[in-house]
């Protein structure tokens, strides 16, 4: 992939990072819906859309008889794009909204969830299959160990080290590069 291909390539910087995947780690994108919670994840799922132009169609493998959405007039030329890592994470949102509401902590349907079961079974299930499609277009080859001993006896140490695209400079990139809400 190339910046004709993925625009925001050029933003992309890489850094060491270690998972902390313990079972009793915390994060605040972790656990039962709280009101911080969720805006947690509204701030790290919506985003806004930026702008590409007719000529890059192609390069995109897509054309304008692909019926995509354009911008509004007011903004200028091209057509709507969003970067993939944003519906990853809503899919990823909708998957835990979605198990905590069948665990009964919200009072009414999340967001992006609606009081039809086959609905939310068709958005969870294409959210999934979206997910494993990324994971395995990703093919993160960092190393698990395992451990051995303790009450657990043998278990997978989640405490792994990756390189990593440095999720901040993706964040300021789409921040400064947006041109459509």
């Amino acid at each position: 992939t190339d910046s004709s291909t993925a625009p925001a390539l050029d933003a992309v910087e890489y850094i060491d990072y270690d998972f902390d995947g313990a079972f009793n780690a915390t994060s605040i994108y972790r656990g039962p819906p709280t009101h911080e919670r969720e805006s947690a994840w509204f701030n790290l799922t919506y985003k806004h859309a930026v702008a590409i132009p007719p000529e890059k169609l192609s390069a995109l493998n897509k054309s304008e008889a692909d019926h995509l959405q354009q911008v509004p007039p007011e903004v200028g030329l091209g057509y709507i794009g969003l970067l993939e890592v944003f519906h990853q994470l809503h899919c990823l949102n909708i998957v835990r909204m979605y198990t905590w509401w069948q665990a009964g902590k919200y009072e009414e349907p999340p967001e992006g969830l609606v009081r039809n079961e086959l609905k939310n079974r068709i958005h969870v299930d294409h959210c999934i299959e979206s997910l494993r499609v990324a994971f395995m277009c990703q093919s993160d080859v960092s190393l698990l160990y395992v451990q051995i001993g303790g009450a657990a006896g043998i278990r997978a140490d989640f405490a792994s080290h990756h390189r990593c695209r440095d999720f901040r400079k993706i964040e300021e990139w789409i921040d400064e590069n947006w041109t459509v809400v």
